[in-house]
């Protein structure tokens, strides 16, 4: 959870149908300034204190808050998270609970499975994580609201030299070392005609965005421009977030980048039946409420009007500094933009041209990229490391007669890559029971 300035007041439609306590009744607009966290005189045991700050209509005091008694091990739905450093944080936090029937305000340090340092505004207990999903889904779409357990569990990823990966349908949490497999999650994914493509860990461990695509795909704009889902690797709950490709969390984790599509051409082939959707623009998210929201764009100078458009862009990714990102069309040009940067993508000079293959990592300033048809057998794929500053064709670093996936962990230092049953970093191989999919360490 991050920051959420709330300045504004929600009309929120009615619902129900939750398992959630208390009444399970639907938030709606108070019209008298509910307390939502009173002082207390409970032992200092059960009441923890922040610094001193100006309490809403009272001289300068102290804010107390207590740790909900029956929340442990229960879900609820998270409705803003405010920095306790933030000049008048607590007093943002109550009056925006006051505008909400039985909405309260917890302290994010009392639990270990949220981030610490927040003031939270939240709504209900939930028997399951799906159930607070099903309550938020409820209510208008500008309104922040995502579940969250209350608990003292932590993500197995938050361990160092945890990677996560698809190994035929299942997605399970590993030991890069030994090849342990350390959690494996329920949800399948390897579902009727879809495809999951490139996934992408935020720093804290606690979620991964992932793109999917369909066979069928081809039908429709809505599906042809794929779909962009994040995974609670926490509490194993899937949410669908926006249409896109190639999702890219910055190293800071503050930020989402992703392809997308502003265009859905009629394919030449059959323009009854059949849409294009190339990819020309990319999208900057931002994270900080929970909740991608778009916060930039940038497109190419002319629109491609093909998936083999030199122009179309194939992947996105961030440097270390998360300040840039650089982006790959399908000439094989190379381009960074800063976060602050204006004008079409390709409009400036590359960083490098020509580079071949499908791009999968960035470390540095060298780039990783899965070359088809190699010198060495028709059919057989390298994994090339491209220096963006050298130039040149590059030099293979592996070589399989299966398709090499590559990505680069969260902080861009390390790389992990794989092919058919197989999955190595520079200091450890290990086999899997299936067939990788994706990988994201």
């Amino acid at each position: 959870m991050k920051c959420l300035a709330i300045t504004f007041v929600f009309v929120v439609a009615a619902c129900g149908g939750s398992d959630a306590n208390p009444s399970t009744s639907a938030p709606t607009r108070s019209t008298s300034s509910q307390a939502t966290i009173a002082p207390s005189t409970t032992t200092a045991s059960t009441v923890a204190t922040t610094s001193t700050i100006k309490a809403v209509g009272t001289t300068t005091t102290t804010a107390f808050h207590i740790p909900l008694s029956d929340s442990w091990d229960t879900w609820t739905a998270i409705l803003a998270s405010i920095e306790t450093e933030e000049p008048g944080a607590w007093e943002e936090a109550e009056n925006f609970a006051a505008t909400i029937e039985d909405a309260a305000v917890l302290w994010s340090d009392d639990y270990p499975s949220l981030n610490p340092g927040y003031w939270v505004v939240h709504y209900g207990e939930f028997e399951s994580g799906e159930s607070a999903k099903a309550w938020c889904s409820d209510l208008p779409e500008d309104m922040t609201c995502y579940p969250r357990y209350l608990g003292t569990e932590i993500s197995p990823l938050a361990g160092a030299g945890n990677a996560l990966l698809i190994d035929g349908q299942a997605l399970v949490i590993v030991d890069v070392t030994t090849g342990e497999r350390l959690k494996t999650f329920d949800p399948s994914f390897d579902g009727d005609g879809m495809s999951v493509g490139r996934m992408s860990l935020t720093p804290d461990a606690s979620a991964l965005y992932y793109s999917v695509g369909w066979e069928d795909s081809w039908y429709a704009c809505e599906y042809s421009q794929g779909q962009i889902w994040k995974f609670d690797l926490d509490f194993g709950i899937s949410t669908l977030i926006t249409s896109g490709y190639s999702p890219s969390v910055s190293p800071d984790g503050r930020w989402l980048a992703a392809l997308y599509s502003e265009q859905c051409l009629p394919d030449p082939e059959n323009p009854e039946s059949w849409v294009l959707t190339p990819t020309d623009t990319v999208i900057l998210y931002e994270l900080s409420s929970g909740w991608p929201t778009e916060a930039g764009r940038w497109s190419v100078s002319a629109p491609p009007t093909s998936y083999e458009d030199p122009k179309m862009l194939s992947w996105v990714d961030w440097r270390a500094n998360s300040q840039s990102l650089v982006v790959i069309n399908n000439s094989g040009d190379v381009f960074e933009i800063g976060l602050n940067d204006g004008g079409a993508i390709d409009e400036g000079t590359p960083l490098a041209e020509g580079v071949l293959g499908y791009p999968q990592a960035l470390i540095g300033d060298t780039l990783y990229a899965t070359v088809d048809e190699t010198p060495l057998a028709v059919g057989a794929f390298d994994l090339y490391a491209f220096d963006l500053n050298a130039g040149g064709p590059g030099e293979s670093i592996a070589q399989s007669v299966g398709w090499i996936s590559a990505t680069a962990d969260t902080t861009r230092t390390q790389l992990i890559w794989g092919h058919d049953t197989q999955v190595a970093t520079s200091s450890s191989t290990f086999g899997l029971e299936n067939y990788l999919i994706s990988l994201a360490w």
